[in-house]
């Protein structure tokens, strides 16, 4: 129930920013700052809560989050406008958005950017723990350390947002999938298989704010009734990626050891990559109409 809050808080968010944002480096950034805000939160708040829980109770972590939670209220209630407006309109009117073939291949190109990810995220512990060898406090410094990573990376996504995100996306994915197929020799050795990790979740990161910015964009343009809609697609099914991936990754952890979880991960890059080039000629086309 606490996890269930935060896709509805992302939501809510991405379209409170759309709203306010003047120019689309401004739109691009805010939404940038929505990610990076819930990557600061995994990076301090896993290690934090832990801690509280070790020295005192498991129940003292969830009342910090509830004192967190009164805090953040009160500084929203404050802060976020009254006035923002919303398009009113009846559920099939929403439901029109995903007639849309620019919007479909968005929710597959999320599926599958979130399953690239957590193909091998799933057992990023025992990756770092037993196939790279790092002790089980290095095991939380290295953890800390791809907190840091992703909070820039989605710094670099918003950038990457601000003119037409969903091109610039092409090379790193290229590079995704380079990375991918060296992953099973990488992780021979510790410190190129945490170099690899470092590399993989930088990289992986980037993808959120241009396909958010992307899906707002064409809701906003062609089915404004739909914004509100528009932008909880990334996080539903981001999470939708996220079940299917941790699930063919535990298939394929029966069949082959760690190290290969790496090909579980190409196969949704690879898969990403196509719907992501797709997408671009789509909106060339489109551009050229206009």
């Amino acid at each position: 129930m606490t996890a269930s809050v935060a896709g509805l808080i992302e939501s809510l968010m991405s379209v409170i920013a759309y709203q306010l944002a003047t120019t689309d480096q401004q739109r691009s950034m805010l939404v940038a700052w929505i990610y990076t805000g819930f990557s600061i939160a995994s990076a301090v708040g896993n290690p934090l809560g832990t801690f509280i829980a070790n020295l005192w109770r498991w129940q003292d972590a969830f009342i910090m989050v509830a004192i967190i939670t009164v805090l953040a209220t009160v500084v929203a209630t404050s802060l976020i406008p009254k006035d923002l407006v919303n398009e009113p309109a009846s559920f099939k009117e929403w439901l029109v958005l995903f007639s849309d073939r620019r919007i479909q291949l968005a929710i597959v190109f999320a599926i599958c950017s979130a399953g690239m990810i957590f193909g091998y995220y799933t057992y990023i512990r025992s990756l770092i723990h037993q196939t790279l060898g790092f002790s089980l406090t290095a095991l939380s410094l290295v953890l800390l350390l791809l907190g840091v990573l992703d909070v820039f990376a989605n710094q670099l996504s918003g950038r990457l947002a601000a003119k037409n995100g969903i091109k610039r996306l092409r090379p790193f994915y290229v590079l995704d999938l380079v990375l991918l197929a060296l992953f099973q020799f990488s992780m021979q050795n510790a410190w190129t298989g945490l170099l690899l990790l470092c590399a993989l979740v930088f990289f992986f990161a980037l993808f959120g704010s241009p396909i958010q910015i992307f899906v707002l964009d064409v809701a906003s343009h062609d089915y404004p009734q739909a914004t509100t809609l528009a932008s909880t697609l990334n996080a539903i099914f981001y999470n939708v990626g996220v079940a299917v991936s941790s699930f063919t990754a535990t298939q394929t952890l029966k069949v082959v050891g760690l190290p290969a979880l790496g090909w579980n991960s190409l196969v949704y890059c690879a898969v990403a990559l196509l719907v992501l080039l797709t997408l671009v000629r789509m909106t060339d086309r489109e551009a050229m109409r206009g």
